[in-house]
């Protein structure tokens, strides 16, 4: 992690697009945010906004200052157009693994995680939601490493979406994470390197147990000072009370913030969703999606268990 490296893997779907990030060019300071989807994107996004601007206002939809660089049916240049002109700290959303990214030393990483039988519920919402809204987004990309080209239809069901989440990826390479890329391959990519010093791993319950507490941490790794002053209000505008509240400073009227406008983005915003509503036959095909992951990693994501 102290010397760049180039990807190792090309990701190319209905959703996703490696390549995008061949024409990034970092900056020292440039933050990037790495998660599997529906495990605290979004969430994180925020954190990191009230740290970069000392505010709770922003100057334009948070979607649109942090954009998700390698999202296939968003404007590449428009994207790399708002990176260009922005002369605050940049931090900038993917879904990609550590080895399809190009890594930089003098750039932040944090990672998110959070229990998988949780995302599994909340990607279900989200995919039934990007589903219905694939009609109005533009094509994604054409080409024969594309995977997945098509949004797939998906199921209303959430026992026959988990078993496929569990079993299968838009990517031949990947064994879960239907019809995104997989979760467990993603956080396992970047474990290795959790003690790097550009690398910060944040859990979606430790946030929701202590929001403060991470915030701190990741005030701490960006090497933000904390103005204790102005905390307790930077704090509260990164609940989910408050972004479902003012959702008109997360979502813009570009491709993204409009697509994602259309459906109940924000999910439920706790844990242990999942019980009742699957099977202990099912919970087998995530046990056992999880079973090749390293233990102390597998300890971590099932942490609020």
């Amino acid at each position: 992690m102290r010397t760049q490296t180039v990807p190792q893997r090309t990701y190319r779907s209905f959703f996703t697009d490696s390549t995008y990030w061949d024409h990034y060019r970092p900056r020292p300071g440039d933050i990037v945010i790495s998660t599997p989807p529906k495990v605290g994107t979004t969430w994180t996004q925020r954190i990191t906004s009230v740290l970069v601007f000392q505010s709770t206002d922003l100057p334009a939809p948070l979607m649109e200052i942090s954009p998700w660089l390698d999202c296939a049916f968003a404007p590449l240049d428009q994207a790399l157009a708002t990176l260009e002109r922005q002369r605050h700290r940049r931090f900038i959303k993917t879904h990609l693994p550590m080895d399809a990214l190009p890594i930089h030393p003098e750039v932040s990483y944090l990672v998110v995680g959070r229990d998988l039988r949780d995302a599994a519920v909340s990607a279900h919402n989200h995919a039934m939601g990007t589903s219905r809204a694939a009609e109005h987004l533009p094509p994604g990309p054409s080409g024969d490493d594309v995977h997945t080209p098509v949004h797939p239809p998906v199921s209303e069901d959430v026992r026959e979406f988990w078993h496929g989440y569990f079993t299968r990826s838009a990517f031949p390479w990947e064994s879960d994470g239907w019809p995104f890329n997989s979760p467990t391959r993603h956080l396992e990519s970047w474990w290795r390197h959790r003690d790097a010093p550009n690398v910060l791993f944040l859990h979606y319950q430790e946030m929701l147990d202590d929001l403060d507490g991470q915030m701190r941490r990741v005030s701490a790794f960006l090497d933000i000072p904390v103005d204790e002053e102005r905390w307790p209000e930077l704090v509260a505008a990164c609940t989910f009370s408050d972004m479902r509240a003012g959702q008109d400073r997360i979502f813009g009227e570009d491709t993204i913030g409009a697509a994602a406008a259309s459906f109940r983005f924000f999910h439920r915003g706790h844990s242990g969703q999942w019980h009742g509503r699957v099977t202990e036959e099912d919970l087998a095909l995530y046990r056992a999606a999880l079973e090749p992951l390293p233990a102390d990693l597998r300890a971590w994501l099932a942490r609020d268990a």
